[in-house]
């Protein structure tokens, strides 16, 4: 994996001091290999992270007679087999040059060959224009912001684009509303008024001054299909992407949970690797999950690697994840990512994680069931309500479910979906941040009132703020590379285009995935509910460390108070619930970036 960075302006050869500190602030996503290449209207870095064609992948790679130049950040799965049908004499075995040779032979329409996660500008020296691309549902990240001068600045981390001093970041309150009531930043916005991310499934063509995004890729609409037939696709096309991903020359591991979608993985991956290498977190207490990832490394002898929580100082980690995040990041769970990412940077380079398969099947149990009711299953409302609320089913979420009233007070599943309830009430954020903010976005699908509709919410919002977020930042900031075989995009568009009866039911999620592998569990796993990789924010925050991180953000560091009202916020201060998490997170993120922001 690694680091990209450009500035385009008439003036390019002018700005390789501003390039050299951009690569500098993001030299921990690459530390094999660094670059710039000097045009005459650009100019691009690179700090590399050699995973493929180790000795003539350097980048930033210039080609064509270096009319074309690149700078990517990625992976391209199947890319061998993709240059064999290219008119272009190759000069490296690398996948970033087939990226060039698709540009080349196709132009805008390439996207639809190009199957992989990653981020990447060119800059074409005949047509003077750039092209900025993401992938489809953002596993790589990618910014841009415009400079006093007018120049387009773009790279991997928001970080490096206020490294290079040619953008004075401002605030955005808008996207703080966001943050306090989600715990994360909206994936369309950043935390800053003035530094924008392009959206995952599109590019920017940035000539003659002029910006214009298109989105290249367009969620698949449902087709009917039996479960039987399904679970046979649905087989062969997650064991090709795992087998794609495998492939590196350098070794390849696996986060290993215990739960349903790592254990899949592993169980996949040892047809196609021996020895596999799978590192697993384990929380005190009843948190932990180790018990079930012991059984799948044993059922398939890997060699396998723990951290445990009791091992670190979380008040100390908590202040380096401000560092590791360059917006507020408040989700818990970045601590043990970071953590276990570091593990497993000591034995691999490159680590397969489960990301992406609760979003394409139905895993969040608390938030789908009760939508169960809504739409085109509403004669299922009353009997499934009234089995929760008796059974006890998900007792944390009972208040979420009578606050919503399912099919009583929603009759679309979108809306019910996107008035789930939030950390911060409206009133209570008008109150913190004196604004009465309303929030109005679109999502890129045809709503069917299935809960079909609430996946695809999540997949362009929760996974691609949050999780993708998260873990992409917590295993750059250790050099490590992940790659997510649930999002490979022919496997994922087959999973979008199921129906929703084929991912969750009223009795079990993630249905398809069970009549697939279940076999390849064992009986634990097979059985047990979805814990998720969360954190005992409530414990942490009372360990004597955090206390007195707590005095220190909230009463003698006042950066946070210029935006957030004292008054309002100081009730908050001591509750040690996830209120109090996301104001001292917030409060750590101001004082760490009050030097930047105007």
């Amino acid at each position: 994996m690694c680091g990209i960075a450009g500035v385009i302006h008439k003036e390019g050869l002018s700005y390789y001091a501003n390039i050299e500190q951009m690569n500098l602030a993001q030299k921990h996503r690459g530390p094999d290999d660094s670059g710039i290449v000097k045009l005459n209207s650009a100019i691009f870095g690179h700090t590399r992270l050699s995973i493929v064609d180790i000795n003539s992948g350097h980048q930033p790679m210039s080609c064509n007679n270096k009319n074309i130049t690149i700078s990517f950040n990625g992976e391209i799965y199947g890319y061998k087999n993709l240059r064999k049908d290219l008119d272009y004499d190759f000069i490296t075995h690398s996948d970033t040059e087939v990226i060039v040779a698709l540009y080349k032979q196709y132009g805008f329409t390439m996207f639809s060959k190009l199957k992989g996660m990653f981020a990447f500008g060119i800059w074409d020296a005949e047509k003077k224009s750039l092209l900025l691309a993401r992938d489809r549902f953002g596993e790589k990240p990618l910014y841009y912001a415009f400079g006093n001068n007018g120049e387009l600045v773009f790279a991997s981390e928001i970080k490096a684009i206020i490294a290079s001093n040619l953008v004075k970041p401002k605030v955005s309150k808008k996207a703080l509303v966001h943050y306090l009531q989600y715990l994360y930043i909206d994936p369309l916005e950043t935390i800053y008024e003035n530094i924008h991310t392009l959206e995952p499934g599109c590019f920017l063509e940035f000539a003659n001054d002029e910006v214009n995004i298109n989105r290249y890729y367009h969620y698949p609409i449902t087709q009917e299909i039996l479960i039987d037939d399904a679970a046979d696709i649905f087989k062969e096309k997650f064991e090709k992407s795992v087998e794609n991903q495998l492939i590196a020359d350098v070794d390849v591991g696996a986060f290993l949970s215990g739960g349903l979608d790592s254990s899949t993985i592993v169980a996949v991956a040892q047809k196609y690797k021996s020895n596999l290498k799978t590192f697993s977190f384990g929380f005190e207490g009843s948190k932990s999950e180790l018990s079930y990832a012991r059984e799948i490394a044993s059922k398939y002898n890997t060699n396998y690697y723990e951290l445990f929580a009791e091992d670190v100082d979380i008040s100390q980690i908590l202040l380096k994840m401000a560092d590791v995040y360059d917006e507020p990041f408040a989700d818990s769970s970045n601590i043990p990512t970071y953590l276990i990412s570091k593990l497993a940077r000591e034995h691999s380079k490159v680590v397969l994680t489960g990301d992406g398969a609760d979003e394409l099947l139905g895993g969040y149990g608390w938030w789908y069931n009760p939508l169960l009711g809504i739409g085109k299953s509403s004669n299922y409302f009353k009997e499934m309500t009234l089995r929760i609320l008796a059974k006890g089913f998900f007792k944390s979420y009972q208040s979420r479910v009578n606050k919503m009233q399912c099919g009583r007070k929603y009759t679309t599943v979108m809306s019910a979906h996107l008035n789930r309830s939030v950390n911060f009430k409206d009133n209570e954020i008008d109150d913190l941040l004196n604004i009465n903010y309303i929030k109005n976005r679109s999502y890129a699908f045809e709503e069917e009132n299935t809960i079909n509709d609430a996946l695809k919410v999540d997949l362009q919002e929760y996974m691609a703020g949050d999780i993708l977020v998260k873990t992409d930042r917590a295993s750059m900031a250790n050099s490590l590379e992940l790659r997510s075989p649930f999002l490979d995009v022919d496997f994922a568009s087959f999973c979008i285009s199921l129906p929703a009866s084929l991912k969750i039911t009223s009795q079990k999620d993630k249905y398809i995935l069970r009549q697939a592998y279940q076999n390849a569990w064992t009986d634990s796993i097979r059985e047990r509910g979805k814990q998720g990789f969360g954190a005992p924010v409530d414990r942490w925050l009372k360990q004597k460390s955090m206390a007195i991180l707590k005095d220190e953000y909230f009463k003698k560091h006042q950066t946070i108070f210029s935006y957030v009202s004292f008054n309002a916020a100081k009730k908050y201060f001591f509750k040690d619930n996830y209120q109090t998490w996301i104001l001292l997170v917030l409060s750590i993120w101001f004082e760490k970036n009050a030097k930047y922001i105007e």
